[in-house]
């Protein structure tokens, strides 16, 4: 298990806090100690956990990140990090600390242009310190079989970094979670189940390829 797991992108809306926070209910109902980061300056996903019970810390200095990361992995088996929406010191302090990068990407050509900061910030971070993190990318939002989704495909298979094979679904329940106080393993019907099965796959996936590198 990588014990600094991270969200990042540049830009706003990309899916960091959903995919950050759902990935603390996932590990903490297995049974994993988990902490939530946010260094958002939005806040919401610390707004959000914090409606669901769950631990968090807020940190927003890039400084006090670099020190508080590895303190607060010594004591939770995972700390989960719900980086700024932009390319700043904060998000290069996170990741000389993460031990894995996830990087959501909606299948838009304007989403796909703005990565190009975030995956050289990866890059050099991954020279710095030999080849950590380790990093993917993801799709996230997505209308299934459209030519805008193969051509995103595409367009990241083509990059430094690996695309995650998952794609997270474009789903109502998904976006209602944050005001329902819940995450979509903890909402009943067909459309969460169907949501939580996604992210169910896309997490697995990603710790497969953390296990397969690290």
């Amino acid at each position: 298990m990588p014990k600094i797991l991270s969200f990042i992108n540049q830009k706003g809306g990309s899916g960091k806090s959903t995919g950050a926070v759902h990935t603390v209910d996932w590990l903490i109902q297995r049974e994993l100690s988990t902490i939530l980061v946010d260094a958002d300056g939005q806040q919401s996903s610390s707004s959000w956990v914090e409606e669901l019970g769950l631990p968090y810390k807020v940190i927003s200095d890039p400084e006090t990140l670099f020190d508080e990361l590895p303190k607060l992995a010594e004591k939770y088996d995972t700390v989960v990090v719900d980086g700024p929406g932009n390319a700043s010191e904060v998000t290069k302090a996170v990741l000389i600390r993460s031990d894995l990068v996830l990087i959501p990407c909606r299948d838009s050509m304007i989403d796909l242009a703005s990565i190009g900061k975030i995956v050289q910030f990866v890059r050099q971070a991954k020279e710095i310190r030999g080849g950590s993190p380790i990093a993917a990318l993801y799709l996230n939002a997505v209308k299934e079989n459209t030519v805008l989704l193969r051509e995103a495909r595409e367009a990241l298979q083509k990059g430094i970094l690996p695309l995650l094979e998952t794609s997270l679904p474009d789903r109502q329940c998904i976006k209602d979670a944050p005001g329902q106080a819940s995450t979509v393993f903890r909402m009943k019907g067909v459309s969460p189940k169907s949501a939580a099965t996604a992210y169910d796959c896309l997490l697995l996936e990603a710790l497969k390829l953390f296990e397969s590198e690290a």
